[in-house]
């Protein structure tokens, strides 16, 4: 009969052998018990191990399969030479893929399957140079240092090196500034700010950089925020797209909603708010003010983490549909971006203002009462001394509160970063044709004038438009001549007879234009 060579029978057994003899200190007065037991023991089967020789003697050739599978499980998966374990380890290599459409990964950097270090740290370091550091914290005393839980410890908040490094020293300041804002470090209780910078400081930079950080870390080391929502004039929903492309480099997904069926946009509009937690595919959405108005039902659902209003004094207005949408949503960090928040008067200000931070400046009633009516009697030209005086004792105090939420630099700063600008003005002298038909034109039209008693018309500013172009070539008011319009008649004589205007367009490769170039 073969020995069996099954997983449980690694060798064949050995011959019978004898079951050991009672210790020799046992006691004579041992139980008849433990003699009995001991009496009618079963033998013990003792393995021993078997030479290569002896066992392939016991081998079958039917068996030959069983024994070579064996062998392989009995390797290691870094030994293994099968097929199915080369292809197994293949697969085990292949990093995990989420089953949905679109998913790019998680903006917090973890991974399935691993569990993050309970210790926390900053996610970027804040000691290397250039690094701009939003949030430092709190500093602690040795005794304190001993006590606190690493688990709990505030970190430093520090901004992608990425952006850090491109930022120039007022946006940087810009950013600082929005952060405090917005986690409530410069007014308590209040969460919003008015980046109010002229044009061409790089307003959208300083967002986006921003948005990046509140998505990524937090003094908790995880995200601040989950998601954020960009409401901007339908213009520009393309561009904004295109610089968060620019500046992250594709890091970021982004949704713009401009156009579309209305089916289509309700659809990703409640797959966006649906989301729940720091794994959302897409966690910004940038949407017309028009859109946002139309779907505000479906953006009141939840929470979200940031929005963003460009060209934010289209919200002067606190009555209007779209003002009472965007002030419905769940979001208390609000960011206006505006290059004129003051335009008209002092409340469309403090609806701007009371947008970002509710509550702040009181109701409206409050503000009218508290500081518009002062600061316009103080302004009226029949205003006594007093009431000078405590115009400018509210405008002051206003100042000083909407200060904490407002930053605004004008343009003076680029002088840094700019050549000088040189501006040269260049006189040319009327041509001898040009001098005559100027000045009869300018002698028709007085007597016009006289005729009307001297009031001023429409037709007086298309009158001096004709003139400027006049003063480039006669050839572009050649239309009116020729078609004898009202005070041009007396110019024809002045025109070559045989004068017919041509046009010639002279491309200008370097300047990626055409020339239009007109001669009698």
């Amino acid at each position: 009969m073969r020995r069996s060579l099954c997983p449980s029978r690694s060798a064949t057994s050995s011959p019978l052998v004898r079951p050991k003899s009672p210790e020799s200190s046992d006691s004579e007065d041992e139980s008849k018990r433990k003699r009995k037991r001991r009496k009618n023991a079963k033998p013990e089967y003792v393995p021993t191990p078997l030479l290569p020789s002896e066992r392939d003697s016991y081998l079958s050739p039917y068996r030959t399969m069983l024994v070579t599978n064996i062998e392989k499980s009995r390797a290691t998966p870094e030994t293994a030479k099968g097929d199915h374990e080369e292809i197994f380890l293949q697969l085990v290599k292949q990093p995990f893929k989420v089953p949905i459409a679109g998913y790019a990964g998680g903006l917090s950097g973890r991974t399935l399957g691993l569990r993050r270090s309970g210790i926390r740290v900053s996610l970027y370091d804040p000691y290397v140079e250039g690094a701009l550091v939003v949030f430092v914290p709190p500093d602690m005393t040795a005794q304190e240092m001993l006590k606190v839980d690493e688990t709990k410890k505030l970190v430093h908040v520090v901004v992608d090196p990425m952006l850090g490094n491109i930022l120039r020293p007022h946006q940087r300041e810009g950013v600082k500034f929005m952060y405090d804002c917005v986690t409530g470090v410069r007014i308590q209780d209040f969460n919003g700010c008015i980046m109010a910078d002229e044009m061409g400081l790089g307003k959208t930079l300083q967002c986006i950089t921003l948005l990046w950080t509140l998505l990524r870390q937090s003094p908790e080391a995880k995200p601040l925020i989950n998601k954020a929502i960009i409401v901007c004039p339908s213009s520009l929903v393309k561009n904004w797209d295109k610089e968060i492309a620019k500046w992250l480099g594709g890091r970021l997904n982004s949704l713009p909603i401009d156009s579309g069926k209305k089916e289509v946009i309700h659809k990703n509009l409640e797959s966006f708010m649906s989301y729940i937690g720091s794994r959302s595919p897409i966690p910004v959405i940038i949407i017309s003010y028009e859109t946002f108005r139309l779907h505000c039902a479906v953006l009141h659902r939840s929470e979200v983490g940031l929005v963003i209003c460009d060209e934010g004094h289209r919200l002067k207005n606190s009555d209007n549909q779209t003002y009472q949408a965007l002030s419905g949503l769940q979001c208390k960090r609000r960011v206006l971006i505006s290059g004129t928040p003051i335009q008209n008067d002092l409340l469309e200000y403090y609806s701007l203002v009371n947008f970002v931070n509710p509550g702040m400046l009181g109701t409206a009633n409050e503000f009218k009462k508290r500081f518009e009516n002062p600061i316009l009697r103080s302004r009226d030209s029949e205003a006594t001394k007093d009431q000078q005086d405590k115009g400018t004792e509210k405008l002051q105090e206003m100042s000083n509160i909407v200060s904490n939420c407002i930053i605004r630099r004008t343009s003076a700063l680029l002088t840094k970063y700019l050549p000088i600008k040189y501006e040269l003005i260049v006189c040319c002298k009327l041509s001898e044709m040009q001098e005559q038909i100027y000045r009869k034109l300018i002698k028709s039209r007085a007597g016009e004038l006289e005729s009307e008693t001297g009031k001023m018309s429409t037709t007086t500013l298309s009158f001096i438009t004709n003139l400027k172009k006049l003063c480039n070539h006669p050839a572009l008011i050649w239309d009116k001549v020729s078609g004898e319009e009202s005070g041009y008649t007396c110019c024809r004589k002045l025109y070559p007879k045989d004068s017919v205007p041509r046009r010639w367009t002279l491309p200008c490769r370097e300047r990626c234009e055409f020339w239009i170039i007109y001669w009698p």
